[in-house]
């Protein structure tokens, strides 16, 4: 009798998955979503930013609206300006939004940026009660473009509501008036992917008016002096000063997912902009946030200056009260003991309210594929104490539900799996297994290799991995040697050796799917971003097991990399040296150096404007194959940067891949 209903019960289950569409192309153009949301002190009125998708445009759409008590909502403006962040005064009576909207009148806010970087912005005040939005400086403002990147940007009432800090350029041209003439481009070193076009972050605080008329602020002052970059600036509780971070040294390279070069925190009195510097690491001291006491920080530190883009960080906790500043680690994660640590590695950022009170600090952490948060109290010592993170806001009953044409979909579940590497060392990494009502074992394997290196892959519910996952692929995402979330030598165990641990690590892994009847042997398939395109190109020179690849983003060659990337530590860190210094070193891992000995159908995808893998590389490994007479096609996706945001390109992205693997599965 049991058997009987257990048998009916699975075919229920069967036939209801059988219903389900697996994810449409079509859901990427489905957006809604609240984000921002402000409740009033009332609890009666809310304001949020609905994203949402423009059909005629196809593009992301982000407006201010309004929801009340009776679940009435509506477009706050007529028009529907854009919005991209939203945020509500102390005494509750402003919103304050930023926003790409010109002035009154049609007048442009800033000098525009290209359209693959990070959007620029101007900030705007609205009453809660009603009216049109105000600007900041309006047309004679000091500065240029807000920066809303979050490693340099951000904007921030003061405690009592009357000052407003923020990080924005000047919005000068850095041209001189005969290359302008001339029409001329001189060279002149930037911030590179995510920030072309804008001149240095400086930080300014401005004095609001009591009663905005035409601007908002009464007066505006800029804090930062010379031209370095300054990020994610902090008020002091009284308001008297501010912490920032800054990289004031003559070798400035990109920020963008990389943090290694010798940042240090700096104070700057409101008063007479007096500057001091509090840390003074060989590497990075970043993402300062103050005691709610005033009297100490804590800040994310490494001691390592140009090593890998994403280090193992410590925590950093710098006294602000002595005369001198003086600064001490709660605990190395690069020294003695770093095997067996008390407390996890913080990731970066540092939450914004990291501080539970004056002595406890909490802060994310990761543990192979978990995030955790963790939690120590600074004046008992380094161990990880149970204090977890402050919980989330709960979602207001007030906002609207999202996507709601949506409708249910075909879900992939993952799991994440364990082997034993050539040479013992345990790797882990996530499978997302095709729905039973799709296919059965032993399924299709595409392997799909996380960028970084130092990155990791996390779980499988992301969209692209369910786009594949419910049309029969079992998905495949190895956390390789130099991962993140494994600890220090984890981290470095690829350190000269791009290609070769790593890769043996995904091989093996792939071998123990097969070995266990999960992944079948003659269907494999590979897809990478970035040093998963590094990856993808290396692997199809090194082995003919995969049907078919797809490279996109990908690193080719290192000496290129080098040459025209916006960050050449990537590759002085990870081989030892400059291209001159150790060129066989660097032939010997470049996945270009084998492009005659590859033989598996190849499609290359790249950004045209892509600054961290420049779009050469993908040319020089696209030549390479055709005239060695591999099946291969190039695909390039311009006014993109080194993420392929625009809807359009995704679509096309998914769908060719897709394509491109259904095409070449032919048994």
């Amino acid at each position: 009798m049991k058997l009987t209903l257990w048998i009916a019960l699975a075919g229920c289950a069967a036939a209801l998955a059988e219903e389900l569409q697996p994810p449409q192309i079509a859901d990427l153009y489905q957006t809604d979503a609240a984000l921002d949301v402000v409740t009033l002190g009332d609890g009666k009125t809310a304001f949020y930013i609905r994203q949402r998708v423009d059909q005629a445009t196809r593009s992301l759409k982000q407006s201010l609206w309004k929801v009340d008590a009776d679940g009435k909502a509506g477009a706050v403006e007529a028009g529907e300006p854009d919005v991209l962040s939203l945020t509500l005064s102390p005494d509750g009576k402003w919103l304050l939004i930023l926003s790409t909207r010109p002035f009154a009148g049609g007048t442009p806010a800033f000098q525009p940026v290209p359209p693959y970087t990070d959007p620029a912005v101007d900030i705007w005040l609205m009453p809660v009660t009603g009216g049109s939005a105000i600007p900041l400086g309006g047309k004679g403002k000091p500065y240029g473009r807000v920066i809303t990147d979050k490693f340099y940007g951000r904007v921030a009432f003061s405690s009592d509501g009357k000052r407003l800090l923020f990080v924005a350029d000047e919005g000068l041209d850095p041209r001189t008036e005969a290359e302008i003439k001339n029409n001329v481009i001189v060279v002149r070193e930037d911030q590179g992917e995510g920030y072309e076009g804008y001149g240095p972050a400086q930080i300014w605080v401005a004095d609001l008016s009591e009663s905005p008329a035409d601007v908002a602020a009464a007066k505006i002052t800029r804090l930062t002096p010379g031209d370095f970059w300054y990020g994610d600036p902090q008020w002091s509780p009284d308001g008297t000063f501010i912490v920032c971070h800054a990289n004031r040294n003559a070798e400035q390279e990109s920020a963008r997912y990389s943090v290694n070069h010798n940042y240090d925190l700096w104070k700057i009195t409101i008063r007479d902009k007096h500057i001091e510097q509090l840390t003074f690491g060989p590497g990075p001291e970043f993402s300062p946030r103050i005691a709610p006491d005033g009297r100490r920080l804590v800040c994310l530190s490494s001691p390592r200056f140009k090593g890998p883009h994403m280090d193992v960080f410590n925590l950093m906790v710098v006294d602000l009260h002595s005369q001198a500043a003086t600064s001490h680690l709660v605990f190395d994660h690069h020294g003695k003991g770093a095997d067996k640590p008390p407390h996890l590695a913080p990731t970066t950022p540092l939450p914004d309210q990291c501080w539970r009170d004056r002595q406890r600090v909490w802060f994310n952490a990761i543990s192979g594929v978990k995030n955790l948060p963790q939690a120590v109290n600074l004046d008992a010592g380094p161990q990880a104490i149970e204090d977890p993170a402050p919980p989330a806001p709960a979602r207001s009953r007030l906002i609207p539900a999202g996507n709601p044409g949506l409708g249910k979909r075909l879900h992939a579940d993952d799991e994440v799996i364990h082997w034993s590497s050539f040479d013992g060392l345990e790797i882990e990494g996530v499978l997302t297994r095709p729905p039973a009502s799709v296919a059965k074992p032993p399924f299709k394997l595409l392997v799909m290799p996380h960028g970084g290196p130092h990155h990791r892959a996390t779980g499988g519910g992301g969209f692209d991995t369910q786009f594949f996952a419910t049309r029969g692929y079992a998905v495949f995402q190895p956390n390789f040697r130099g991962s993140t979330g494994y600890g220090l030598k984890f981290l470095d165990a690829d350190h000269n050796d791009f290609g070769g641990g790593d890769m043996k690590d995904i091989l093996t892994g792939i071998d123990f799917l097969v070995k266990a009847g999960i992944a079948d042997r003659e269907r494999q398939f590979v897809y990478g971003v970035s040093y998963g395109g590094y990856m993808t190109s290396w692997l199809v020179g090194q082995t003919t097991q995969f049907r078919a690849a797809v490279a996109q983003n990908a690193v080719t060659d290192l000496n290129v990399m080098w040459h025209l990337s916006d960050l050449q530590s990537w590759t002085e860190h990870d081989m030892s040296g400059m291209p001159w210094d150790v060129p066989e070193r660097m032939r010997a891992h470049s996945p270009l150096t084998f492009a005659s000995k590859v033989r598996t159908p190849t499609l290359i995808l790249h950004s045209l404007n892509d600054r961290r893998c420049p779009v050469a590389m993908g040319r020089m490994f696209h030549r390479a194959l055709k005239e060695n007479g591999v099946d291969t096609q190039m695909v390039i996706y311009p006014d993109e940067g080194h993420p392929i945001k625009q809807l359009p390109h995704r679509e096309d992205v998914l769908t060719r891949v897709l394509d491109w693997f259904e095409r070449h599965d032919k048994k």
